[in-house]
């Protein structure tokens, strides 16, 4: 009885380094990637503060800040290279091979020389892509008649449109408008403006009477900006927070994907969402660690 105690012991501790080995290779790629080492030191490309993207990647790869520091919204490396906008981002990609960034899933242009990564082996086509989030339109107070018409007209007929590049929230149906007259000022988000534009054609072509105008900042100053009535409608690209969600009112207009990008040059195809963390938050600094 001794020895079975002891065999059944040493196999429960073998188990557990085991488990701990796998647990500190979660990171890692499963096979070696040939000439991830001659990329040297990752050059990180980031977001600005207060951009939904940015917010909503440092959530979904859970490195949001977790101090008492209210000037530091996310664990984001010091040393990573700050942008505005996802046409920056691809274009410090474009010019880095060791460079990484991400961007929404609309922002990336066939024409560029960067490369989409799978991440946790999903492609943003796939339904269990683990970087996905909605974007939205918020208000404070009541809609008018134009503005009911618009969002009415987005959570339909316009639906065509968002699955062009995004994923709908709704299926495509009929839209007759009620040809309300007046303008409507939005203000927000870089990611969701793109397909803001689109939708506002569209609608324009449909109501004539509407002249619809479009700011881009980004998703906290455009929920601000609604919140103060200084426009009408905020985009953002990432969730209200709580203090958003009680004064404001919103609707989902579509899914998205951040996408994670490389230079077209990079040999790496997968990376995992711990690595993600651990790029982003300095815990990883070269390249070649990615390799088992």
């Amino acid at each position: 009885m001794k020895k079975t105690r002891i065999l059944i012991a040493a196999a429960t501790v073998c188990i557990m380094l085991g488990l701990a080995a796998c647990s500190s290779n979660t990171a890692q790629n499963s096979e070696s990637v040939e000439g991830l080492d001659q990329l040297g030191e990752f050059q990180v490309i980031a977001r600005e503060d207060g951009s939904g993207t940015r917010a909503a990647f440092a959530q979904l790869v859970d490195f949001e800040n977790t101090t008492s520091d209210a000037n530091q919204s996310d664990q984001t490396r010091t040393d990573a290279q700050i942008v505005n906008t996802s046409e920056q981002v691809i274009q410090a990609v474009e010019e880095d091979e060791a460079a990484i960034g991400y961007v929404s899933r609309g922002a990336i242009a066939t024409q560029s020389h960067t490369k989409t990564l799978t991440v946790d082996g999903a492609s943003v086509d796939e339904k269990n892509y683990p970087l996905s989030r909605s974007f939205y339109l918020a208000y404070c107070g009541e809609l008018n008649e134009l503005e009911d018409d618009f969002l009415s007209y987005i959570r339909s007929a316009g639906q065509e449109i968002v699955g062009k590049s995004y994923i709908q929230i709704a299926e495509t149906t009929r839209f007759l408008s009620n040809q309300a007259e007046g303008s409507i000022s939005i203000i927000g988000s870089t990611s969701v403006a793109p397909l803001m534009r689109e939708l506002a054609e569209a609608y324009e072509q449909i109501n004539t009477h509407a002249d619809i105008t479009i700011t881009e900042t980004d998703s906290t100053d455009g929920l601000s900006q609604a919140m103060s009535g200084q426009y009408d409608l905020g985009m953002s690209s990432r969730d209200l927070k709580d203090y958003e969600q009680e004064l404001l009112d919103y609707q989902e207009i579509a899914q998205d994907q951040i996408v994670v990008i490389v230079n077209a040059d990079n040999p790496l195809q997968n990376i995992s969402v711990d690595a993600l963390k651990q790029i982003y938050t300095g815990e990883m600094n070269v390249w070649e660690d990615l390799n088992p």
